[in-house]
């Protein structure tokens, strides 16, 4: 075991510890009992009341959970009535973490003011009788938009006189959240729609593919199930940081980003692009975060595998489980800038093919929006920050990235913390392709600049709809525009390595790639090279065309060839075209996870040398499950889904199973299935039981094979 990894638990106790979510009572008094004390009889923290004032009513914990920054009320029931006047004295005290210290603010002792003793408006802890009947009280207990947020144990101490000391603790632990709805929270939220989006709502969608062959599927955060909310404060607090660290949001959500993934930190999903999942659950296959925290809560060991979109559903439910306002995010043509140049370089032979680079341009990449105060960063660079908790590169030494202000991302300011230069390259690289001469003494020559090519496309879910939101100017300006080149020249200062290139004049010769719109998995189609000449139509163009397709994983890199050809065309006229049909047959047997396709074709016009290459990422369609379920069920029974699936190849499918789970059921489900012939078209059935949570939900199925992964459908149903 690393260093640096805390030491794991194992599965049972850290289901068990996780799992204790019963009703809070007072444990036997710590203190003997000594006649003429105020003993206190029982402890009611009020949770039908203070759960929906503080919107956590929807948590599956069934103790305590409030926000910071606002109040909540106890009942005390004492063995006599309290009086003031008589020397009778209540104090609250709560503590948080192992070592709890008063300088650390982890250990807060508050002493109980008899009615009208202090002021209702304060942003400190106080504790304030608000009632009293015989001898129960009622205690408003104020928290401070600041405190340590987490798991927080409870006692309350009396005395008589200064004398005759009596204290009980509560057995169950109360967990205090940051607040979006508290204007003095660093993570205050300004509009309610955005509030109950951004931190409320359970479902989402992430999105795929590529800027012109976009996808899109539901996920489900699931971020009030039982044991979800528990296991991000343990996983904050086996960490080890300093308290003060729980306090602030850009330090917690950094924290999160490196414990959701297992590469370091003792983290909860391990990560896998080599499409061998044998030993795990493939990436594909997931449809929500619930299950994930379910699998890594019961074995105590991280969870396989996941890939981007995974870790940041993952990283989504974590933030606003804890009360941070979250959203996840899709990167189109996303750079990975290894040398941090924010440049992502490409090199060519003479003959035109690709050598390859350790840059990279993902076909699509998604991480995590969190809304914060940046009160390290000069004003106005607050509101949404990058967070991606996918292990791509280490930042202090740990596998994690942000929070990026974006405001400093759209403007260039790539020196602020944390991460910024890395998350502008991700949206804001240039692609620089070179031609390495055959006569190694010659210094390659630059035949291509893409200013354009990274970041093409943001996209998010919309606010209270299951719809596509473009949020790519909230990351970068408008391409070409004057404020794009001001957010250039800005990083161009603090990119200490970035290169001042100049691409040749005078190509008179363009290459146009065209591909079809939508290819079902399994079918052939074709690809088409579209040359167009600038000079005079009486002068030839002799051009030798180069063009490779492999199949592709969707971080960029080339898993395995499909064809490659070498043409030679005239054109005559202003343009030409020439035409390849790609075959399933040649296809097939070397897709990996995405069904992802990279055509590279490179031209050499003979008249004038000049060399021209350029690249094309096609996503082959998969088909959708048709899942139908009954119109209403009762919550708490089950209840029966019909499945429908056809096989889109001529092959047979082996190794399936299919995944159900969703705000709608109550625990995931994953059940093996037989062969599916080639063509074949099979119903599955599946029952589950309903949530007891009334209302429209969702509920997300998938299904994967050894030879066809990704296959996803949804249906809604409405539960009573």
């Amino acid at each position: 075991m690393a260093a640096n990894q805390p030491a794991r638990e194992s599965g049972e106790a850290l289901a068990g510890r996780i799992g204790d979510s019963g009703p809070p009572r007072a444990d036997i008094p710590e203190t003997p009992e000594i006649e003429g004390q105020l003993k206190v009889e029982s402890v009611d923290l009020q949770t039908a009341k203070n759960r929906p004032a503080h919107r956590t009513d929807k948590y599956e914990y069934a103790g305590l959970v409030v926000r910071r920054g606002q109040a909540f009320e106890v009942e005390i029931n004492l063995t006599k009535q309290y009086d003031a006047a008589a020397g009778h004295r209540v104090f609250i005290e709560m503590w948080w973490g192992d070592i709890p210290m008063s300088s650390h603010d982890s250990h807060i002792v508050i002493p109980v003011h008899p009615i009208g003793g202090s002021s209702d408006d304060v942003d400190e802890w106080r504790a304030k009788v608000i009632g009293a009947e015989g001898t129960k009280m009622t205690v408003k207990i104020s928290i401070p938009s600041d405190c340590l947020v987490g798991r927080y144990n409870m006692a309350v101490r009396t005395n008589v006189g200064g004398a005759l000391a009596f204290r009980i603790k509560l057995e169950a632990g109360i967990y205090v959240l940051f607040n979006p709805w508290c204007q003095a929270d660093e993570v205050f939220l300004h509009k309610e729609e955005l509030r109950q989006e951004y931190v409320l709502n359970d479902m989402g969608m992430y999105f795929y593919g590529t800027d012109h062959y976009t996808g899109s599927s539901p996920w489900y955060f699931g971020q009030f199930e039982s044991g979800i909310l528990e296991c991000v404060v343990r996983l904050l607090e086996d960490s080890k940081k300093q308290p003060a660290t729980y306090s602030n949001a850009i330090e917690v959500s950094r924290q999160l980003s490196a414990l959701v993934n297992a590469q370091d930190e003792g983290g909860i999903l391990v990560g896998n692009w080599s499409g061998k999942y044998e030993d795990g659950t493939e990436p594909t296959a997931w449809s929500g975060s619930a299950s994930i925290f379910e699998e890594y809560t019961r074995t105590g060991l991280p969870v396989k595998y996941g890939q981007c979109w995974v870790f940041g559903g993952l990283l989504t439910t974590a933030l606003r489980a804890i009360g941070i306002p979250a959203r996840t995010i899709t990167n189109f043509s996303s750079a990975h800038d290894t040398d941090a140049n924010c440049l992502i370089d490409y090199h060519y032979d003479a003959d035109g093919k690709s050598l390859g680079t350790a840059d990279s341009v993902w076909n699509f990449h998604v991480w995590n929006d969190a809304w914060m105060a940046r009160r390290d960063l000069p004003k106005g660079y607050g509101g949404w920050q990058a967070v991606d908790s996918t292990p791509q590169e280490q930042s202090d030494y740990v596998y994690r990235t942000g929070p990026a202000s974006l405001t400093a991302v759209k403007s260039g300011q790539v020196f602020f913390s944390y991460d910024t230069k890395f998350v502008f390259a991700e949206v804001n690289a240039c692609k620089v392709k070179w031609l390495i001469s055959k006569d190694y003494s010659e210094p390659p020559k630059i035949i291509d600049i893409e200013t354009d090519a990274v970041g093409t496309r943001i996209l998010t879910k919309a606010v209270g709809k299951m719809e596509r939101e473009d949020i790519t100017r909230q990351y970068k300006p408008e391409e070409g525009s004057i404020f794009e080149y001001l957010s250039l020249f800005t990083a161009d200062k603090y990119a200490n390595t970035l290169k001042k290139l100049i691409s040749e004049a005078g190509q008179d010769t363009s290459l146009e790639i065209g591909l079809p719109e939508d290819v079902l998995i399994g079918k052939d189609f074709v690809v088409q090279a579209k040359l167009k000449k600038t000079c005079p139509v009486e002068e030839l163009r002799s051009v030798t065309l180069v063009i490779t397709c492999n199949t592709m994983y969707y971080t960029g890199v080339k898993a395995n060839p499909v064809f490659e050809s070498a043409d030679s065309v005239d054109i005559k006229d202003a343009e030409a075209v020439r035409e390849w049909k790609v075959k399933a047959s040649n296809y097939l047997p070397k897709l990996v996870d995405q069904a992802n396709l990279h055509f590279d074709i490179t031209i050499f016009v003979s008249e004038t040398n000049q060399v021209v290459t350029k690249g094309a990422d096609f996503r082959l369609v998969k088909p959708d499950l048709e899942v139908e379920v009954p119109k209403t069920v009762t919550a708490g029974t089950e209840f029966t889904a019909s499945v429908k699936f056809t096989n889109p190849l001529s092959t047979v499918l082996s190794g399936c199973f299919f995944h159900t789970e969703g705000p709608a059921v109550v625990l995931h489900k994953k059940e093996a299935f037989r062969d599916i012939a080639g063509n074949e078209t099979v119903n599955y059935q599946v029952t589950v039981v309903a949530r007891k949570t009334p209302g429209s939900k969702e509920i997300l199925v998938s299904f994967s094979s050894l030879d066809l992964i990704g296959v996803s459908g949804k249906a809604a149903v409405n539960i009573i």
